[in-house]
């Protein structure tokens, strides 16, 4: 399972997960979250397995959200 996460840093808010070389960053957390959904959907129709974590300000998980693998037609 991949695990995409969107936290806080300091001027924005960031979408990091294994296959990005470097995170992704935003200026508003909506945005942040709306692209790691995004992420999580697309590893989806590849048949992976995904999870979304959200941080709040203080670091705290405040969501999180699983995505399970559909399956691959031959």
């Amino acid at each position: 399972m991949d695990i995409i996460t969107v936290s806080a840093i300091q001027g924005g808010w960031i979408v990091d997960y294994a296959a990005a070389c470097t995170p992704l960053m935003f200026l508003a957390g909506g945005k942040a979250e709306r692209k790691a959904r995004e992420l999580a959907e697309r590893l989806t129709r590849s048949g992976q397995a995904a999870e979304v974590r959200i941080y709040d300000l203080t670091g705290r998980l405040a969501g999180r959200f699983r995505y399970g693998a559909a399956p691959i037609a031959a």
